[in-house]
């Protein structure tokens, strides 16, 4: 799964933002936490549920159950929105 090309994402003054353009289907901006703006930024290659699981247990010190509890959410709202391609 990937972030749709459709989706852009921004950091200013330390805050995630991710916008869509004019090819999408959703019109608006999302603003991250940190948690869900790494999750976003792993989403801009190819890549797995599990693997940004794993990279979330490298960066924080979190249980393995809500890295993925948190990374099926934030996952599951991208694709609500047709920000995730799979």
């Amino acid at each position: 799964m990937k972030l749709d090309p459709g989706f852009l994402t921004h950091v200013s003054r330390g805050e995630h933002i991710t916008v869509s353009t004019s090819g999408t289907k959703w019109s608006g901006l999302i603003r991250s936490n940190p948690t869900a703006a790494f999750i976003i930024e792993c989403l801009k290659s190819d890549t797995t549920e599990t693997a940004i699981v794993d990279k979330l247990l490298e960066k924080y010190d979190v249980e393995r159950s809500v890295a993925e509890r948190d990374t099926a959410a934030v996952i599951a709202k991208l694709r609500s929105i047709g920000a995730v391609t799979e």
